[in-house]
């Protein structure tokens, strides 16, 4: 692999949008590039396994504070991983949590479906939405 890459290479290797790897750096969740003479990014191998550990983070519904919390970990090889391990149970609880929503949803979504009623004054859909609680 070069030394360096610019930015668009780095995009094509993540995956992630010139956009979006900009924003990481901006929020400090990606370690900031070198510059060259000519003033454009400069990033490294380094860039490359940060923004895939942020990108797989991402697709597991990590937030952006909680991604920051797992990179500090993680430029903490010395210390246990009880936080990261913490982390992660509190998200699963979450993630648990947003899951029985989607459930609760997709129950009342079954229940109103397929109205079959052939005029909107009679429709269960239309009905419950305007209900009053």
């Amino acid at each position: 692999m070069k030394q360096f890459l610019r930015k668009k290479e780095l995009s094509t290797l993540t995956g992630l949008s010139p956009e979006t790897i900009r924003y990481y750096e901006s929020i400090s969740i990606l370690t900031p590039p070198k510059r060259g003479a000519n003033g454009y990014r400069l990033f490294t191998n380094k860039s490359l396994q940060e923004l895939n550990f942020i990108k797989v983070c991402r697709s597991l519904g990590f937030s952006i504070q909680e991604i920051k919390q797992l990179r500090n970990l993680q430029n903490q090889p010395q210390n246990s991983c009880h936080d990261a391990d913490n982390l992660v149970a509190k998200h699963l609880k979450n993630v648990e949590l947003k899951i029985n929503q989607l459930q609760e949803i997709k129950q009342t979504l079954l229940t109103l479906e397929n109205c079959s009623n052939n005029q909107v004054h009679q429709c269960k859909v239309l009905t419950y939405l305007t209900k009053e609680e």
